[in-house]
């Protein structure tokens, strides 16, 4: 790996045990960053109902959140190089917390949005400040799986946050839910201001070397492969419930059991993950990339029969959550001199490539394709992601031979 080694000034790293209680707590934020994003799907009808507004309407809650994650994301993260990553963090949680309260007490849908928009600028900057931070207190060997551990929390979000979240709103009112999550992120910061010692004094970044570093061509390449791998993925596990639903014919119940058992495959392919970006990213990503395609391809046949539909489900999991701390491993090492603004950045090349397989999975079905075609064309489209990666991978050998 090239990412972020620190420097010959830089103090040593700390002792596992302690270095084992930060991760902790930087997972703890991604995951409190991730539930305050995926349990609003959850919240939808009980929002609608209590503020009295249709439900595409408070539906819009979803889009705009992630409009201003993948928009503001980025320059929110500029604006913050110049501060300490341990005083960003702070900062960033400090708002994150002002923004999930304004939710709880929200009196109106106008101000609810407000509170949403607030909390959204956090995220890409909180994500890339937790990365970052993970990587540069941890010894090179083992830095993918510090990527993993840190990223997991957003697989926790997935499969206890937002279900738990659901569960509160549902048993005591959407407020409640919000008001949990202003709790937990009060206790992580507090976490996080006690665990997370202040960072080298070089760790401040100057803004302008780090968008100047995010001009080379292998950054655009590898958030490239981000955004169509993505697509590939979200065409059909966007609409996976009501495929495994009426082409599955399971019931609604079993299609809950395995999104659990998705959930239960990520967890897994965190750990996959992590240990490919330390031993061999670019091979990884590439069979991944290509493990992602056969699978989808193959889901089209499996489908049909339930066991093996389930059965796909864990797998599609599994890779799924294999390729993220690959995909952000190589980010890293496409722009080590900015490593803050390349992880916010590759967080909206994620959310960008949510939102392009979510519309062509849609488009594909106005068009008159069927819910049992979807994954013929993920893969498809997760074919070329392998493509550009094989490419990026060849640039990046090259480069090497003649340096």
């Amino acid at each position: 790996m090239t990412t972020a080694a620190p420097s010959a000034t830089a103090p040593p790293f700390p002792p596992k045990l302690r270095r084992a209680a930060v991760l902790a707590m930087l997972t703890a934020c991604v995951f409190v960053v991730g539930t305050a994003e995926w349990v609003m799907v959850g919240l939808l009808p009980e929002l609608s109902a209590d503020l009295q507004r249709p439900l595409p309407i408070t539906g819009s809650l979803v889009t705009w959140y992630a409009l201003v994650v993948t928009v503001a994301g980025p320059l929110v993260t500029v604006g913050m190089l110049r501060l300490a990553r341990r005083r960003a963090l702070l900062v960033l949680l400090g708002v994150f917390v002002a923004g999930n309260l304004a939710a709880a007490l929200a009196g109106s849908f106008g101000a609810l949005v407000a509170a949403r928009m607030l909390t959204a600028l956090t995220h890409s900057t909180a994500f890339a400040v937790t990365v970052v931070i993970a990587v540069a207190m941890t010894p090179a060997a083992h830095r993918g799986r510090a990527i993993a551990v840190v990223t997991a929390g957003w697989n926790l979000a997935t499969v206890l946050g937002a279900p738990l979240g659901t569960w509160l709103g549902d048993e005591f009112g959407w407020r409640t839910t919000f008001w949990a999550i202003t709790a937990l992120a009060a206790l992580v910061f507090c976490a996080v201001a006690a665990l997370v010692r202040p960072p080298a004094p070089q760790e401040a970044a100057r803004p302008s070397g780090e968008v100047r570093a995010m001009l080379q061509p292998r950054v655009a390449m590898v958030l490239a492969i981000i955004v169509v791998a993505q697509a590939g993925l979200f065409t059909t596990y966007t609409y996976i419930a009501p495929l495994l639903r009426q082409v599955s014919g399971f019931t609604d119940s079993a299609v809950t059991t395995l999104l659990a058992l998705f959930g239960l495959g990520a967890v897994m392919g965190n750990i996959l993950g992590g240990r490919l970006a330390d031993r061999a990213p670019w091979a990884g990503l590439g069979i991944l990339l290509t493990a992602l395609a056969g699978v989808l391809a193959a889901f089209t046949l499996t489908s049909e029969v339930r066991w093996a539909a389930a059965v796909t489900v864990l797998a599609i999991g599994v890779i799924a959550a294999a390729l993220i701390p690959l995909l952000q491993d190589r980010a890293l090492a496409a722009a080590p001199e900015a490593p803050t603004l390349v992880t916010a950045i590759s967080a909206s090349a994620f959310n960008l490539g949510v939102a392009a397989g979510s519309q062509l999975g849609g488009r594909a079905l106005t068009t008159g394709l069927t819910l049992h075609d979807l994954p013929w064309v993920g893969a498809l489209v997760a074919g070329a992601a392998m493509l550009l990666a094989t490419a990026a991978a060849r640039r990046s050998a090259a480069t090497t031979v003649t340096t």
